[in-house]
């Protein structure tokens, strides 16, 4: 009878950590070779482009774009509520993502060299936590 139930016992484990796996492996969210390669021939692109608007509206299409490829849903701004875990420092996403807005939502924003530079080193930061670089 012992030996019985050891066996029910040990089947009963097996199957439990089989769903565990199963579950991580379904809800685990990576990206695949041809969109990380996409994504960084892009990324490589729009650092060279002159205009800083330009290039920083570019660096947050490209995160939108990684988050809908990893699963993620609705704008940018829901993805990143949904997402923050995967980010070292999300209120760096976050500043990022809002210098983007104030470019598309305000006239005649001006990007100044200072704020290009630290606004493209949060989304380079952003790709590097989701391992893309």
């Amino acid at each position: 009878m012992q030996t019985f139930l050891t066996i029910i016992l040990i089947f009963v484990l097996v199957d439990i950590l089989l769903v565990g796996y199963v579950v991580y492996k379904r809800f685990r969210r990576t990206l695949n070779d041809e969109v990380i390669q996409k994504i960084r021939s892009a990324w490589k692109e729009l650092i060279r482009e002159k205009d800083h608007r330009h290039a920083i509206m570019e660096a947050d299409k490209l995160l939108d774009f990684a988050l809908f490829k990893m699963g993620y849903k609705g704008s940018l701004g829901s993805k990143l509520k949904k997402a923050h875990s995967l980010f070292r420092n999300i209120n760096d996403v976050w500043s990022a993502h809002k210098i983007r807005n104030n470019i598309a939502h305000k006239i005649n924003y001006k990007v100044d060299e200072k704020t290009y530079k630290k606004t493209m080193l949060q989304f380079k930061q952003a790709f590097i936590d989701l391992k893309i670089f």
